[in-house]
């Protein structure tokens, strides 16, 4: 979302960022790889507090590209 590199890396050395459903499963959204994203923590964060449409839309664009 923000377009940054992960924040850190974790024990095993590779970036750390958290897997996001676009469209949560709770609203139907599906649970495959099309619906999942990867975000920095403090973007998965944003997601689940403020849940700004113009974020998910620009989420559900990358998803669409393979970016």
């Amino acid at each position: 979302l923000c377009g940054l590199p992960a924040p850190f890396t974790g024990h095993d050395g590779q970036p750390y960022l958290e897997v996001h459903h676009i469209v949560p499963l709770k609203e139907g959204g599906p649970d495959d790889a099309g619906n999942l994203v990867a975000l920095c923590p403090n973007c998965h964060r944003k997601m689940h507090v403020l849940g700004l449409q113009a974020d998910v839309a620009k989420l559900k664009k990358k998803a669409a590209s393979g970016n």
